[in-house]
């Protein structure tokens, strides 16, 4: 007696186990979940296949131009409006460069620039650090051509500038006009074509945009005069004919 007893414990027991082992089974917690959709009569319906499952693609990359530019003519650069872009992290940001947009882009957030006002007629240069050392940085001049203050996060731009105190710039992952930090002088010139003005480590281009009616002027730096030399300063301003 006392072994049937025995061998009914150790029966009940198996039993038990295997009904905790089917239990976590069940609740599917850890399981893949095969969602379901239902149409608008409230009828629900199968799943469709996983291909046509699959989430879809983010936003593409914007590009930095409307396609590639042309090389000056007569030391003019024309251009569109997508072209005067300025690219962070390969995201453009189109003029007039609006502070909430570039940060959204990738640079760095400052809590105290939140509470700069610019009265009517103020122009305002934003430092915006792209390192933690301080040596690359894209400036926009902010304009306020209002009646009354406006927070520097709503005000606009024509003006950008790019610039760095490396004495050997290297790309930032930044650009204007395709030109980035410690591009060769001589990579500007084969992309841009032949300046307006020359003057070795600083050359300068008239820009054109007619699909706004704008234009105005980039011109930019160098390390030194020569062919090897990098950009250290870009600089781009358009303002309505």
């Amino acid at each position: 007696m006392k072994m049937k007893k025995y061998i009914a414990l150790i029966l009940i027991l198996i039993m038990a186990l295997s009904l905790a082992a089917c239990g976590g089974k069940a609740d599917g917690s850890n399981a893949p979940q095969q969602s379901s959709s239902s149409n608008s009569d409230g009828n629900s319906s199968t799943a469709a296949p996983a291909e046509n499952n699959t989430p879809a693609p983010s936003e593409p990359v914007q590009q930095s131009s409307s396609g590639e530019i042309a090389p000056a003519k007569d030391g003019t650069l024309t251009v569109s409006k997508a072209d005067i872009a300025i690219v962070v992290n390969g995201t453009s940001v189109p003029m007039p460069y609006g502070l909430k947009d570039l940060e959204a882009a990738g640079v760095p957030a400052d809590a105290d620039r939140d509470g700069i006002q610019l009265n009517a007629g103020d122009f305002f240069s934003a430092n915006l650090y792209l390192d933690e050392n301080e040596n690359y940085l894209i400036i926009p001049a902010y304009y306020n051509g209002g009646d009354s203050a406006i927070s520097i996060m709503d005000a606009e731009a024509e003006e950008i500038m790019m610039t760095t105190y490396a004495d050997e710039p290297q790309d930032q992952g930044v650009s204007i006009l395709g030109i980035v930090f410690g591009m060769p002088r001589s990579e500007v010139k084969s992309l841009l074509g032949k300046p307006s003005y020359d003057n070795g480590d600083y050359v300068e281009w008239h820009i054109e945009v007619p699909d706004i009616a704008y234009e105005g002027t980039l011109f930019m730096y160098f390390t030194e005069d020569s062919d090897s030399a990098g950009v250290s300063q870009v600089d781009l301003t358009v303002f309505s004919k």
